[in-house]
């Protein structure tokens, strides 16, 4: 929803928004600026006042050592200890800035001898790395003390040879103080310069600065959208509207703009001069339209004409393609009856003299076969034209059932037997033992075999090999049928169209081998129908092999009765 108002917004409030975006997200980097700008700036200035505090207190520790014997000498040259020396001068010079400027002057060191200079957390740390390191003159940061933010500064003090009369050896012995003495030596840590100063005072004048900041450039945005909400209104959002209603005429049918008037400048009139001549050429296409639709009218009624003929054309053709079809149908009809009828009564004649050869000479037996074999080949080309008639008018069915492949090639070899003998062909087939025995049309998978050995014979020379192999692939779960020769073999450029119906190679192919030209056509064709594929891989002179794949199994794809 809120996209959606954004999208009817209007330009100028969208740039105004944009513009104060802009200026917002710069005010808020010019803020963070200022603080951090600030906060170092009072950080330095601090640092600054506590290192120069730091050097006055170990001015006036230095000043009381110095100072120790006109002190506590009288004026007869006899030492009077007044008990006034440099730690109990510093602590109470501290005590007395401390009241008049609100900072906090402390002396401390690891085991101090009084309990009211224990170190803090933070002056823990600073005795630490002045321990560590000789060269470490000072340690600072922003550091809470007493629950508030505060700024603290620690200088170390080393041991000088005035301050061994109470500090130094031997170790244990009490000074004029009545304290153990340390056993220090000149160099060493005897303590730290504490100094604690509020930050109270800086942080008001940050705060009041980004406060002064932040109405300036409040109050410059203001402006500024002022100066750009008048100049988009004048420059802009006035003349886009008088071009608004310049559209509104031309979308109620107002062809005739005239926009020499508006308030515009640059683009805009540039956009309003181009908008004009568009009308103008739109006045000028709207004048020439109704002699266009009339003109285009009488081509319409025309092409009518025209399209009712070729109709009445197209109808004329269907009635005579439904013609041709049954003529086709007849035909296929007679050709079943009339010439398959015959022919399986004269193979069934050939083998019953075939099986009497005893009784007639061995040149009547040759013929007995030659009429086998030729009634053979000739029945296969008229079932071969049949089945592909029946394929490609969608009557084709497979009838489903468990086959043995086993049972299919031993009914191929007893087919081909008397072609061949008549050839002296060798030939040999082999159906492996994991092969499954297969769900599928019993006729159609023994028609694909018979027309690819058949296929084999013709194109093997005398003496040829062929091989008949069947095989199981597992891991495709299909059964794999495999027809190898060693005859003539396919050209290369023919290997694309060998699945074509009438291809037999070339012209001279044709003319010495005999042949339909259909047998490997019908073999994929049958191959398809049953979910499966057929491939070829030869060489001219090498001979050839052709692979059939069919599923097998429960997943067998497209294998299922079907009506075409």
């Amino acid at each position: 929803m809120i996209g959606l108002k954004f999208k009817d917004t209007r330009i100028r409030t969208r740039f105004i928004i944009l513009f104060v975006g802009i200026l917002a997200v710069s005010l808020l980097l010019n803020v963070v600026w200022i603080g951090i700008t600030q906060e170092n700036q009072a950080e330095r200035e601090m640092h600054e006042k506590a290192y120069v505090l730091s050097q006055q207190m170990d001015a006036v520790w230095e000043f009381m050592v110095i100072n120790q014997d006109l002190i506590n000498y009288d004026a007869n040259g006899e030492y009077n200890f007044k008990k006034l020396h440099c730690s109990i001068v510093g602590k109470s010079i501290g005590k007395l800035f401390g009241r008049k400027t609100g900072y906090t002057i402390r002396y401390t060191h690891f085991n101090p001898r009084n309990k009211a200079d224990v170190p803090d957390e933070f002056e823990l740390e600073a005795l630490n790395q002045f321990s560590a390191d000789d060269e470490v003159m000072e340690f600072y940061k922003i550091s809470e003390y007493d629950g508030e933010n505060t700024f603290r500064y620690t200088a170390p003090m080393r041991i000088e040879e005035n301050c061994l009369e109470c500090h130094g050896d031997p170790k244990g012995e009490l000074d004029i103080l009545g304290y153990p003495k340390e056993g220090w030596r000149t160099g060493d840590l005897a303590g730290i310069v504490s100094i604690v100063m509020p930050i109270d005072m800086y942080t008001e004048n940050i705060q009041s600065n980004v406060i002064k900041q932040v109405a300036y450039i409040s109050l410059l945005t203001l402006l500024l959208v002022m100066l750009i909400y008048y100049a988009m209104s004048k420059l802009v959002t006035k003349p886009l509207s008088q071009l608004k209603e310049a559209i509104e005429h031309v979308r109620m049918g107002n062809l005739r703009v005239d926009l020499n008037d508006i308030e515009a400048q640059a683009e805009i009139r540039d956009l309003a001069d181009h908008f004009e001549v568009m009308t103008g050429e739109l006045q000028n296409l709207y004048d020439d339209l109704e002699k266009k639709v009339g003109l285009r009218t009488e081509d319409l009624a025309r092409a009518m004409d025209v399209l009712e003929s070729q109709r009445l054309q197209l109808e004329e053709a269907n009635r005579r393609l439904r013609e041709d079809n049954q003529y086709k149908s007849d035909f296929l009809a007679i050709v079943s009856h009339e010439l398959r009828t015959p022919l399986t009564s004269i193979i069934a004649f050939a083998e019953v003299l075939e099986r009497g050869k005893t009784s007639i000479a061995d040149k009547e037996q040759k013929m007995v076969q030659e009429i086998k074999s030729n009634s053979l080949v000739l029945l296969s080309m008229i079932n071969n034209i049949l089945d592909m008639a029946r394929i490609e008018a969608g009557r084709k069915e497979l009838v489903l059932e468990p086959i043995d492949l086993v049972d299919v090639i031993n009914a191929v070899e007893s087919v081909i037997e008397p072609l061949i003998e008549k050839k002296g062909i060798s030939f040999s087939s082999l159906v492996s033992s994991d092969v499954p025995v297969i769900e599928g049309d019993r006729e159609s998978l023994r028609r694909i075999v018979e027309n690819l050995v058949s296929n084999a014979i013709k194109f093997t020379p005398t003496g040829g090999k062929i091989e008949v192999r069947v095989n199981y692939d597992l891991d495709k779960n299909e059964v794999l049928i495999n027809v190898q020769d060693n005859g003539i073999g396919i050209r290369k450029e023919d290997l694309p169209y060998i699945f074509d119906k009438f291809v037999q190679g070339d012209s001279s192919i044709h003319r010495q081998y005999s042949g339909s030209g259909l047998g490997l056509a019908l073999a994929k064709e049958l191959a398809e129908l049953h979910g499966g594929w057929i491939k070829v891989v030869s060489e001219c002179g090498q001979g050839s092999l052709f692979a059939v794949g069919i599923p097998a199994g429960e997943d067998k794809g497209n294998l299922c009765k079907m009506d075409f």
